[in-house]
């Protein structure tokens, strides 16, 4: 199963700003998903909600909103804890619904 992913404004604009090293490896676990969907497991991706995911790569977090087999970066942090800040979780939950 392929699945494409494509990022929203601000993703796209946090995504630019990486360094070098994150840049490549969230390059990396991108090119994964897109190849092999939901089968990479729980070590990269997990449900957080419906029709959200988040897509580990290294220390950043992609929420990724599923719709018709396409999948779109909504939102993106640096992961700095275990848990997950509240206010970045509302913002790509309503990101996702306006997918």
């Amino acid at each position: 199963m392929t699945m494409k992913v494509f990022y929203n404004e601000e993703v796209a604009g946090f995504v630019h700003k990486l360094n070098e090293d994150d840049w490549a490896v969230l390059k990396r676990t991108r090119k994964l998903f897109e190849y092999y969907g939901f089968q990479i497991g729980p070590k990269y991706i997990k449900k957080i909600g419906k029709n959200l995911w988040g897509l580990r790569a290294g220390k950043i977090r992609l929420f990724l909103s599923i719709k018709d087999g396409t999948a779109y970066g909504v939102h993106i942090i640096y992961k700095k804890s275990q848990k997950l800040p509240q206010k970045d979780l509302k913002l790509a939950i309503k990101r996702s619904q306006q997918v």
